[in-house]
């Protein structure tokens, strides 16, 4: 493959964690004491998976597509925000070729729902499962993610011509 056939997208998302029992994480709602504070559900994955697409396509921001002060993306289900986002890709002649991602979080482990997330983030993009990698972080008890004050993610993308 040419290597100018090929689009790299870098995302990064943070939300801060508040009391609560529900953390939305990879289209998940996964038990917790915390959840994260955002204007839509707050699924820092699947933001920074979003971020990852439309950057790598050139098509601009999860930001831009979905403003934080508009009242359709408030509570708004982030799976519908990621497939929205991967339409505009297609439609731009991408597709992907696979993915990468780090969730950093203190707490919960997030071993046993690693194969749930990504079986998810294949059911809303239409990938298969080999496609996409989630691994999980710590904050070594450091800074916000350490002391359960935040929660982040990263994500890097392959797109290859549809």
């Amino acid at each position: 493959m040419n290597i100018s056939n090929v689009r790299i997208g870098l995302g990064h998302d943070t939300h801060r964690l508040q009391p609560g029992n529900t953390l939305v994480l990879g289209g998940l709602k996964i038990p917790h004491t915390k959840e994260a504070l955002g204007h839509s559900d707050a699924d820092v994955l699947l933001h920074a998976l979003t971020d990852a697409l439309l950057g790598g396509a050139s098509l601009g921001d999860i930001g831009e597509l979905f403003p934080d002060n508009a009242a359709e993306n408030k509570d708004r289900d982030s799976a519908e925000m990621l497939l929205i986002a991967y339409n505009k890709v297609l439609q731009a002649g991408w597709k992907i070729g696979n993915l990468d991602t780090i969730i950093f979080a203190q707490k919960p482990k997030l071993k046993e729902y690693k194969p749930l997330i990504q079986k998810r983030i294949a059911e809303i993009l239409g990938i298969q499962m080999d496609q996409i990698n989630i691994k999980a972080k710590t904050g070594e008890k450091v800074g916000p993610v350490g002391n359960e004050e935040a929660i982040q993610a990263e994500a890097i993308i392959l797109l290859i011509p549809k």
